[in-house]
């Protein structure tokens, strides 16, 4: 490790982390969680205008008219990709960790 390197990983010790890379870390972990609180608020309004779950909704798509087919096309789009964004930030958050 060069001069500079020491003297930088210094810095991030003398606040509180082990190194740079536990900083890194730990930052990353709360823009992680951040993302994911954003995307279950977003799924949670979906949840609640439906009064049912992604899969639920799926499955009843054809059968809810008292919405528009249109109003049903969008939102089956946005919420999945809700869904989809989760479990991609569950996943990174499991590697982060691990």
């Amino acid at each position: 490790m060069t001069v500079e390197q020491t003297s930088i990983e210094q810095v991030f010790q003398k606040a509180g982390y082990s190194s740079s890379t536990d900083y890194a870390v730990k930052k990353m972990q709360e823009e992680l969680l951040r993302e994911l609180k954003v995307c279950s608020e977003r799924v949670a309004v979906f949840e609640k205008k439906y009064g049912m779950t992604y899969a639920e909704f799926y499955k009843q798509f054809d059968d809810l008219t008292q919405f528009g087919l249109i109003e049903r096309e969008d939102d089956i789009m946005d919420w999945r990709l809700e869904v989809n964004e989760i479990r991609e930030i569950e996943q990174r958050l499991v590697r982060l960790v691990a």
